[in-house]
């Protein structure tokens, strides 16, 4: 990316699942929708205490069946970047007793930098481009229901992937979503996102051990219009 959207870069390029937090834990069911909208990221300190990333992100999911969504969500421009994203999730197993529910899914990101469209220079006197970047993941969760309810925790695994560079950074994340009602859900997640990766002389100051990666902090705000009474 360009000098402007160096630390965006940094934040979601290079860690793209801190940039939203989890989808696809829990299949919405055949047929119907769900939508929302995640806010936070990786920490940083570059403005004093530690905070999240300004980060936002609307999605919406779709059931083709009751165990598999479809998904798609757009990350809103923060110092000129932007993102899309597609994507698929599937529920392995079903939860029983202590076993968890299991899902399992992938998605395709695209990035790109909006400065293209200005016709502007960079601090450098180089034109502004595109720059567009494709970027894999692959993820699984494992989730139980609180007190019966819809409500529930989950821990997970994913894997942000530059395939044609051979880079794969994990990330480790736990969460709950709170259904307040069957149509509304309040989302906590926290993450130590590319565990693997060295943020020492990173343009942004991540919080995380040893510099490595960093923690990240994610709010979800879940409509699920066609849920069941």
């Amino acid at each position: 990316m360009t000098e402007r959207g160096t630390w965006f870069a940094v934040a979601c390029a290079l860690m793209l699942s801190g940039c939203f937090a989890a989808r696809g834990v829990r299949p919405v069911g055949e047929g119907k929708v769900a939508a929302g909208l995640s806010v936070g990221g990786p920490m940083f300190t570059n403005l004093g205490g530690a905070i999240p990333t300004p980060l936002m992100t609307g999605y919406a999911r779709y059931g083709l069946t009751d165990k598999t969504d479809l998904d798609f969500g757009l990350s809103l421009p923060v110092i000129g970047a932007m993102g899309v994203d597609v994507g698929a999730s599937r529920q392995l197993l079903t939860e029983v007793g202590w076993r968890p529910a299991v899902s399992v899914g992938g998605r395709l990101n695209f990035w790109a930098n909006l400065y293209g469209f200005t016709g502007g220079n960079d601090a450098n006197g180089k034109p502004y481009t595109f720059e567009p970047r494709i970027y894999e993941e692959a993820y699984a969760y494992a989730s139980w229901s609180i007190r019966g309810s819809r409500s529930y925790a989950y821990v997970g695994l994913d894997l942000f992937a530059q395939i044609e560079e051979l880079a794969v950074r994990p990330t480790l994340l736990a969460g709950a979503e709170w259904r307040a009602n069957r149509l509304f859900g309040l989302q906590l997640e926290l993450k130590q996102m590319a565990f693997t990766q060295n943020q020492r002389y990173a343009t942004v100051d991540f919080l995380g051990p040893a510099d490595l990666g960093a923690f990240a902090v994610n709010l979800g705000f879940n409509f699920y219009p066609g849920a069941t009474p």
